[in-house]
């Protein structure tokens, strides 16, 4: 491996982003982010997997619906969702109809839009290594020379010799949800770098070709009595601010007295913790993370493709981000 040094080359590094809805249609605001900041990759969410209880099969759920055609001289990679229920409770006699399952709802949903790579995303266990990682395996006869990729958690990075390496072609890391967000004495479970820290000491060593995603997304968290009740999504600190039912300590605010906001009963005493990052967090993120992932050839990737998630940065701090993981170190 080569020393980090002035001489260190900058990584070739494909820009990336995710589009995670239930629908596919991209507006003029998110082509225009696309276009200025030279992106030329998709991950899409093509369906969700999970497991019914009440046939004992796994079950498709969430198809995307392709109301636009895809972006011409767009690389696009459909994205599978598995749940790690599924593969608790499914039978290993039952792992190669499950690819085989997947294979044709891949072609049903994905018709006519060429791929060259496909990507599964399960955050796998201990107990359920064995069976993903024979799914992978066996979904192997259906790729035809496809890139078959799969997402690493930071957790997965850590406890490698405990959780396995996946039998993939490269690994997504997703550097986020990075503590648990149902603890309220957390401060930001979305990204927090010191806690991230704890887990990528090895990452170096890694002994996968690793891509990399990064989060844009925002949301608050409520509890009631140190209780995780619900999460709300695109909640932000500005909107938090505005409410004088609520007071505020650092990224925590507590309610007043009982009151109807957000779509939600609020009683008094309820806590509500913003997380949220900033464009220089992003920066530090992607400063250490280029010297940490010793993969030179790379896909870098923001998650996820909104206009009300990417107009909170803007183009130009996007592009920066973008750029600063290029550069040489």
């Amino acid at each position: 491996m080569q020393a980090c040094g002035a001489d260190t080359p900058p990584k070739a590094v494909t820009r990336a982003f995710y589009y995670w809805k239930s629908s596919f249609q991209i507006s003029s605001y998110e082509k225009q982010t696309l276009d200025t900041c030279g992106v030329n990759k998709l991950y899409i969410k093509a369906f969700d997997v999970d497991w019914n209880f009440s046939t004992k099969k796994p079950m498709l759920k969430a198809p995307t619906v392709f109301k636009d055609s895809l972006p011409a001289k767009m690389a696009c990679v459909p994205v599978v969702f598995i749940t790690n229920q599924t593969f608790k409770n499914i039978p290993d006699t039952s792992l190669n109809t499950l690819a085989n399952f997947i294979q044709k709802q891949i072609k049903y949903v994905w018709t006519n839009k060429p791929y060259n790579e496909i990507q599964f995303d399960c955050d796998w266990t201990i107990s359920t290594r064995l069976k993903y990682f024979k799914f992978l395996d066996l979904y192997r006869q259906y790729c035809q020379g496809k890139t078959l990729s799969a997402t690493i958690r930071l957790h997965q990075i850590k406890f490698a010799h405990k959780t396995g390496i996946p039998p993939v072609d490269r690994g997504m890391l997703m550097f986020y949800n990075m503590s648990d967000w149902k603890k309220p004495q957390i401060k930001n479970s979305i990204y927090d770098l010191n806690a991230a820290s704890q887990y990528t000491a090895t990452l170096s060593q890694y002994p996968l070709a690793l891509d990399l995603v990064f989060p844009l997304f925002r949301w608050a968290i409520f509890y009631r009595n140190n209780r995780f009740m619900t999460v709300i999504n695109k909640l932000d600190t500005n909107t938090l601010d505005e409410q004088k039912f609520l007071k505020k300590e650092d990224n925590k605010y507590y309610v007043q007295h009982d009151i109807q906001a957000f779509g939600i009963s609020l009683r008094k005493g309820d806590m509500i913790r913003a997380e949220e990052l900033n464009q220089d967090e992003l920066l530090k993120g992607t400063k250490a993370l280029r010297k940490q992932i010793s993969t030179q050839k790379l896909t870098f990737a923001f998650y996820y493709l909104d206009p009300d998630i990417i107009s909170y940065y803007g183009h130009e701090q996007l592009q920066e981000i973008f750029s600063s993981f290029e550069l040489p170190y």
